[in-house]
């Protein structure tokens, strides 16, 4: 056996998950070349930090997280003998992909001129209704509830700073 096969054997081996395990690495690798740039760290009063751990200590764990997550799952993929199922996907499957991405799109448009809850209460209607639901209440729910029920937890539950009602 060459290592010409060998290679082969190992893209031949390629799969889904495998794909997925080298997505959580690239994420886990580009989060941690982000954090000095992302992550400010507290002011200093009299020589000593305001808080007693460093703000870049979660997203470092988190991002070690990814990687070594994501070690692991290639690796485990690699051992897998399944077919590629993407390429059974019916096109149905892609256009609800297609809008799904496009609605997240829209979402982050929509968050500086309408604020966190319209704009998370609109895609959420949207979304609810393109993929079928036809249940008023549980539109409801989902579309105005979550959102609102979400901004409440943030702002009185956990002390966030988010911006005022009704466009917060």
């Amino acid at each position: 056996m060459t290592k010409e096969d060998e290679a082969d054997g190992v893209l031949g081996k390629l799969n889904f998950n495998s794909g997925a395990a080298l997505v959580c690495i690239a994420l886990g690798i580009a989060i941690l070349a982000l954090i000095p740039y992302q992550v400010e760290e507290p002011p200093v009063f009299f020589g000593q930090s305001s808080s007693g751990i460093s703000p870049k200590l979660f997203p470092r764990i988190a991002a070690v997280g990814l990687i070594v997550t994501g070690i692991a799952y290639l690796i485990t993929s690699l051992r897998m003998n399944e077919p590629n199922g993407l390429r059974e996907l019916p096109t149905s499957a892609y256009v609800n992909l297609a809008v799904a991405l496009a609605a997240m799109i829209a979402y982050v448009a929509l968050l500086l001129p309408l604020g966190y809850a319209l704009s998370s209460a609109l895609v959420a209607i949207s979304i609810s209704i393109y993929y079928g639901s036809r249940s008023f209440l549980g539109i409801a729910t989902v579309g105005i509830g979550a959102p609102f029920a979400i901004y409440y937890l943030f702002t009185r539950v956990l002390s966030v700073s988010l911006p005022p009602l009704p466009w917060g």
